[in-house]
């Protein structure tokens, strides 16, 4: 795997684990998946017009995956979602 992803998706994995210590269960997993991504394109628009560093995209990503990550591994107790984790390999 490319070490940039590597390193993107370590850090990804970081962050959902502070994220889980700090907002534990029950928690709108599902509402702030969909508010990372909405980060993630506004900073990237604002990128591809200049009003933007490609790094602030890139730290939108990780959030946006960090919270991916905790939608698979708890679940949204709050809309009563599983860990989807739970029914895959």
């Amino acid at each position: 795997m490319n070490d940039k992803l590597s390193t993107l998706i370590a850090e990804a994995r970081e962050e959902a684990a502070r994220a889980i210590k700090l907002y534990p269960q029950p928690n709108y997993v599902i509402s702030k998946v969909a508010e990372e991504a909405g980060e993630v394109v506004k900073a990237a628009i604002h990128c591809a017009e200049q009003r933007e560093r490609p790094e602030r995209v890139r730290a939108e990503i990780v959030q946006a995956m960090a919270m991916l990550m905790r939608l698979y591994l708890e679940g949204d107790q709050v809309h009563g979602l599983p860990p989807i984790a739970e029914f895959t390999n």
